[in-house]
């Protein structure tokens, strides 16, 4: 019957009730994710309205929601500063050299481990396993720092985080998922590991890398609680530590001598636009490398984490 009316071209009975009951879940489903994204998206619309906001505009309004006012003056303050701009110079560079840095260091040490010859690779693999799990208190953390000689170094910033158990581990299980033949085929041309790893093995695992490359980069770009503890001189600070000690002086205006004079030069600054200046100047480069690394994300977290 069914099948006569649709080669007529006719239309079954109740066709269109079936239709928009096939298209309520849909709608549900489309209607649940616009709201979540709404959600998510508000936190960055928010820092964005504020740190762009005037600031008698701002504490005049019992909830600032809209853009009702433009306003400079808190990126002013953030950028009169000669020492923020020499920390952003700071920061680029140990994120540039050690993501770099990190990337090869642990792309190379996941490989060797996901060798199943190699010699003493279960008990470099627990040694390393239990770094994941057990560390150092602060105290011999800092007199390993200073037999380092690395006190109040700009390298203090790379070396002593250049891999991550974790990151190690994923690249680790995703090279042990490669097709043996690949590597046999490539040996019996003549290859050695190196030239296996860098000619091979790099560029078909270009999603995975992508993704521990940007884990890399924010870990290293949001980095402060070595500078914190370990660099001394203030020329030497990343952008992250020097923010923190202008929000700091601002917020403890009252108290700090510093602050004083910040707030005595911009009488009706506002604490709260500051703050907000600052996450958006700490978060745009992550916002704008994001985008170019997305399409390897999800792909290579997964692939990485999938052991067969």
């Amino acid at each position: 019957m069914i099948e006569e009316m649709i080669a007529k071209g006719m239309k079954a009975p109740g066709w269109e009730r079936d239709m928009r009951n096939n298209r309520l879940p849909d709608i549900l489903i489309i209607t649940f994710l616009t709201f979540l994204s709404l959600i998510c998206f508000f936190p960055f619309y928010y820092v964005a309205i504020v740190s762009f906001a005037n600031p008698i505009s701002f504490m005049n309004q019992v909830l600032y929601i809209l853009p009702y006012s433009f306003d400079l003056s808190g990126y002013k303050l953030l950028f009169e500063e000669r020492s923020v701009l020499s920390s952003v110079s700071v920061s680029v560079f140990t994120t540039l050299v050690g993501t770099i840095l990190s990337i090869l260091i642990t792309a190379m040490s996941a490989y060797g481990l996901s060798k199943k010859g190699a010699p003493f690779r279960r008990l470099f693999m627990t040694m390393i396993l239990i770094t994941m799990f057990f560390g150092g208190q602060l105290i011999p953390y800092y007199v390993l720092i200073k037999s380092l000689k690395l006190i109040d170094s700009v390298w203090v910033l790379i070396l002593p985080m250049m891999t991550n158990t974790f990151y190690l581990i994923i690249l680790k299980n995703y090279f042990l998922s490669l097709p043996a033949s690949l590597e046999e085929s490539a040996k019996i041309d003549g290859a050695n590991d190196i030239h296996i790893f860098y000619r091979i093995v790099v560029p078909i695992s270009l999603p995975i890398l992508a993704s521990i490359t940007l884990f890399f980069a924010v870990d290293k770009w949001n980095e402060w609680w070595h500078a914190m503890l370990f660099i001394n001189t203030k020329a030497k600070w990343p952008l992250q530590m020097m923010l923190r000690e202008i929000l700091a002086n601002i917020t403890n205006a009252s108290i700090s001598p510093v602050g004083k004079l910040m707030m005595a030069k911009y009488k009706n600054m506002n604490p709260q636009t500051v703050k907000m200046a600052a996450i958006l100047v700490t978060a745009i480069p992550i916002l704008i490398v994001y985008p170019l690394l997305q399409r390897y994300f999800t792909k290579g977290i997964l692939i990485g984490s999938i052991k067969e």
